[in-house]
Protein backbone atom coordinates (compact mmCIF):
# COMPACT_ATOMS: atom_id res chain seq x y z
CA UNK A 1 0.00 0.00 0.00
CA UNK A 2 1.55 3.29 -1.07
CA UNK A 3 1.05 6.64 0.67
CA UNK A 4 -1.83 7.70 -1.59
CA UNK A 5 -3.66 4.42 -0.99
CA UNK A 6 -3.09 4.82 2.75
CA UNK A 7 -4.56 8.32 2.73
CA UNK A 8 -7.54 7.18 0.66
CA UNK A 9 -8.22 4.18 2.89
CA UNK A 10 -7.88 6.30 6.01
CA UNK A 11 -10.30 8.80 4.53
CA UNK A 12 -12.74 5.96 3.82
CA UNK A 13 -12.56 4.72 7.40
CA UNK A 14 -12.50 8.14 9.02
CA UNK A 15 -9.57 9.17 11.17
CA UNK A 16 -11.58 9.34 14.38
CA UNK A 17 -13.23 5.99 13.68
CA UNK A 18 -9.85 4.39 12.93
CA UNK A 19 -8.29 5.50 16.18
CA UNK A 20 -11.41 4.94 18.31
CA UNK A 21 -11.90 1.36 17.10
CA UNK A 22 -8.27 0.51 16.40
CA UNK A 23 -8.15 -2.44 18.82
CA UNK A 24 -11.33 -3.93 17.33
CA UNK A 25 -10.05 -3.49 13.79
CA UNK A 26 -6.69 -5.03 14.71
CA UNK A 27 -8.29 -8.15 16.21
CA UNK A 28 -9.64 -10.17 13.28
CA UNK A 29 -11.62 -12.41 15.64
CA UNK A 30 -13.85 -9.45 16.53
CA UNK A 31 -16.72 -8.43 14.28
CA UNK A 32 -15.75 -4.75 14.18
CA UNK A 33 -18.56 -3.96 11.73
CA UNK A 34 -21.11 -5.11 14.32
CA UNK A 35 -19.45 -2.97 17.00
CA UNK A 36 -19.49 0.06 14.70
CA UNK A 37 -23.14 -0.56 13.86
CA UNK A 38 -24.02 -0.79 17.55
CA UNK A 39 -22.07 2.31 18.61
CA UNK A 40 -22.71 4.60 15.62
CA UNK A 41 -25.48 5.46 13.19
CA UNK A 42 -23.94 3.85 10.13
CA UNK A 43 -25.56 1.48 7.66
CA UNK A 44 -24.45 -2.15 7.47
CA UNK A 45 -22.70 -1.45 4.18
CA UNK A 46 -20.84 1.53 5.64
CA UNK A 47 -19.74 -0.46 8.70
CA UNK A 48 -18.41 -3.29 6.55
CA UNK A 49 -16.62 -0.85 4.25
CA UNK A 50 -14.99 1.02 7.13
CA UNK A 51 -13.91 -2.25 8.73
CA UNK A 52 -12.50 -3.55 5.45
CA UNK A 53 -10.49 -0.38 4.79
CA UNK A 54 -9.20 -0.23 8.36
CA UNK A 55 -8.11 -3.85 8.32
CA UNK A 56 -6.50 -3.28 4.93
CA UNK A 57 -4.34 -0.54 6.46
CA UNK A 58 -3.40 -2.76 9.40
CA UNK A 59 -2.73 -5.85 7.27
CA UNK A 60 -0.52 -3.82 4.94
CA UNK A 61 1.65 -2.86 7.91
CA UNK A 62 0.70 0.82 7.67
CA UNK A 63 -1.05 1.23 11.05
CA UNK A 64 1.85 3.21 12.51
CA UNK A 65 1.79 5.57 9.53
CA UNK A 66 -1.99 5.99 9.84
CA UNK A 67 -1.74 6.74 13.56
CA UNK A 68 1.04 9.25 12.88
CA UNK A 69 -1.13 11.02 10.29
CA UNK A 70 -3.98 11.16 12.80
CA UNK A 71 -1.77 12.44 15.61
CA UNK A 72 -0.58 15.29 13.38
CA UNK A 73 -3.96 16.17 11.90
CA UNK A 74 -5.43 19.57 12.82
CA UNK A 75 -8.88 18.40 11.68
CA UNK A 76 -9.52 15.70 14.29
CA UNK A 77 -10.57 16.16 17.88
CA UNK A 78 -7.96 16.54 20.61
CA UNK A 79 -9.25 13.25 22.05
CA UNK A 80 -8.50 11.42 18.80
CA UNK A 81 -5.03 12.96 18.64
CA UNK A 82 -4.41 11.85 22.22
CA UNK A 83 -5.64 8.31 21.49
CA UNK A 84 -3.40 8.08 18.43
CA UNK A 85 -0.40 9.27 20.43
CA UNK A 86 -1.11 6.75 23.21
CA UNK A 87 -1.38 3.93 20.68
CA UNK A 88 1.89 4.99 19.08
CA UNK A 89 3.61 5.13 22.47
CA UNK A 90 2.31 1.70 23.42
CA UNK A 91 3.36 0.37 20.02
CA UNK A 92 -0.26 -0.52 19.35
Amino acid sequence: MNDEQLKRNLQSVGKEVFVTYYREFADSSIDAAAILKRDRCYTDKSCKSRTSHARGIINAGRAKDALTIISQSPRVSPQAVSRAERLLESRF
